[in-house]
């Protein structure tokens, strides 16, 4: 994952303005590490998430979510013994405006490996999942910051926070 904690020259923030011109009017799978970086207020992603979820709220685009995103958030709090907070996250994003939370079903499973511009070998198995699921869903763009995704995805359809 790209951002906060990942090794290798210090990345640059782009701009709120320009990401969310970039997701206006479109379908967009939002990856776990956005969604990350938004709970747990990283410094200088999680002001750009906010922009995110905020222009989401607001009806500037439509968001697909993984369940398996949503069972990786989940998985935080629970091993830390929180259930509530696990149980917290999982209401508030089912019931986030402009969200849906896209099970993994057939409909997915057909998605997985298919689609011949992505380089699926490049992901893990948990993230092609996550992918297979916004293709599912018919998201136009993936908005992640995931190192393996920049690898995975053509750059026109790939969103980062940074550069």
């Amino acid at each position: 994952m790209a951002g906060p904690g990942a090794r290798g020259p210090v990345t640059r923030l782009v701009s709120a303005g320009s990401l969310l011109r970039r997701l206006e009017g479109r379908k967009v799978l939002i990856d776990t590490n956005v969604i990350i970086y938004l709970v747990e207020d990283i410094p200088g992603y999680g002001s750009l998430a906010q922009h995110v979820f905020r222009s989401l709220e607001a009806g500037g685009f439509e968001g697909v979510i993984s369940a398996v995103t949503l069972g990786e958030l989940m998985m935080g709090p629970l091993r830390a013994a929180k259930a509530d907070v696990a149980r917290n996250l999982r209401d508030w994003l089912g019931a986030f405006p402009n969200l849906e939370c896209r099970p993994v079903d057939e409909r997915v499973l057909a998605h997985l490996g298919e689609d011949p511009s992505v380089r699926w070998g490049r992901l893990r198995a948990a993230d092609a999942l996550i992918l297979a699921s916004g293709l599912a869903a018919g998201a136009e763009l993936f908005l992640s910051n995931d190192l393996a995704w920049r690898k995975a995805l053509r750059p026109e359809v790939l969103v980062a926070l940074d550069r």
